[in-house]
């Protein structure tokens, strides 16, 4: 029993990656843990950012060695479930295995380390509605990652990027700016020394737009048999993900519209280095609507 070409969505936080993991996920050739796999990589404590281990969520190379890159593969099979909950046995063989969990996106590196072989999906959304949405995460501290650090917000939330400590006294609108951007420059920069045959790109509006194509293109990518079964899944509208905390709503983050306007600049070179990887049906916005617009 072995891990072949594992499939990494690499996403921020409140990218939509949940919505297309659990609608992946129904693919009858896929196995995963069942819902994102913190316990994976953390269960280590000298790999979890908090006292006596490491300063970020960011992994590299440099923190693996040849036991634990074995020990890892281990751990990464040991629990795994398929599309019908059904868990895994040793006469399997090699099986193909789907992973989503937003910390993995620092830490591309070790994971390719680990696994030369994967294949990467990188999800990308709109910055407004992920950055509306990061802000409303740690508003109701609904996603709080690690208790040893408490602030004027409450417990930090999310991941941890490179230099996270700087942000702590900030408002919150710019800590999920710097979260989201961090994550994006990080990724790209990463996949931009992996072989191009081993990652795609897809937004999150493409997907929420046409699910049937974009299920069926990623099948492709991912050399995945057609599933019929996912096709017709895909064919109805998609129900919300898990953890989605208020209905879907177009021009939700306008409620942020002041404070988003105030980081646009911050955020543009990200968006743009995006745009760049990004097909041309669906760049992101390189212009701040006006307040009485919605995107």
């Amino acid at each position: 029993m072995h891990a072949e070409k594992p499939i990494f969505i690499i996403a921020a936080p409140r990218s939509g990656s949940t919505l297309l993991f659990e609608t992946l996920m129904r693919h009858k050739q896929l196995w995963s843990f069942g819902d994102e796999g913190h316990a994976w990589i953390e269960k280590y404590p000298h790999l979890r950012p908090v006292r006596g281990g490491v300063a970020s969520n960011r992994l590299t190379s440099d923190n693996l060695n040849a036991n634990l890159i074995e020990q890892l593969k281990l751990d990464m099979l040991h629990g795994m479930i398929d599309s019908q909950g059904q868990r895994i046995n040793s006469d399997v063989g090699a099986i193909r295995l789907l992973e989503k969990t937003p910390k993995n996106c620092l830490r591309i590196p070790f994971i390719d380390t680990i696994y030369p072989d994967a294949r990467y999906i990188y999800l990308y959304r709109d910055p407004k509605d992920s950055i509306s949405s990061i802000v409303e995460g740690w508003r109701h501290q609904r996603f709080v990652t690690y208790g040893d650090v408490r602030m004027a917000h409450g417990r930090w939330c999310f991941l941890r990027p490179p230099r996270w400590h700087e942000m702590l006294n900030q408002p919150i609108h710019e800590i999920a700016a710097f979260q989201w951007k961090s994550c994006q420059d990080i990724i790209l920069n990463d996949l931009d020394v992996i072989q191009p045959e081993r990652w795609t790109v897809c937004s999150f509006d493409e997907f929420v737009g046409n699910p049937k194509a974009t299920i069926s293109r990623l099948q492709r990518f991912c050399e995945l048999d057609t599933d019929a079964a996912l096709e017709e899944y895909c064919a109805a509208p998609l129900p919300p993900s898990r953890y989605t905390q208020t209905a879907p709503a177009q021009g939700k983050w306008m409620q942020h519209h002041a404070a988003i306007s105030q980081m646009f600049p911050y955020l543009m070179p990200t968006i743009q280095r995006i745009n760049e990887s990004a097909s041309d049906v669906w760049q992101l916005d390189t212009d701040m609507p006006p307040v009485n617009q919605k995107n």
